[in-house]
């Protein structure tokens, strides 16, 4: 599992980080958002606590570096929610699309 108190510096570190926000936060993000604005639709609330916030967003920071360093658009490496919806459209059931997908820290699907 995803560990978000360890810094990101690979981009097996970005697709797992992606991975973990879409899939185990169930967020649907943007690596340009700030993480303190996302709110919960049902109550209107933060859906992270100020600390979980500024953790996460020091991660995407990473991610960002990391992309960046590596010459490859931050976007695309972490379009996890495009590829998981284009596969159940393609009539790939849900957790198939789920296990091809989700990438652990270590960089293994």
């Amino acid at each position: 599992m995803f560990d978000e108190r360890k810094p990101i510096t690979t981009l097996a570190g970005v697709k797992a980080f992606a991975s973990y926000l879409f899939f185990d936060l169930e967020t649907v993000f943007h690596p340009d958002d700030d993480f303190a604005e996302y709110v919960r639709c049902s109550d209107c609330h933060a859906s992270f606590s100020p600390i979980k916030a500024e953790r996460l967003n020091q991660r995407m920071s990473e991610c960002h570096h990391v992309c960046r360093s590596a010459g490859v658009d931050v976007c695309e490496q972490m379009d996890i929610a495009v590829d998981y919806f284009g596969m159940m459209a393609a009539g790939i059931s849900p957790d198939e699309a789920r296990k091809a997908l989700y990438f652990d820290f270590n960089g293994t699907q």
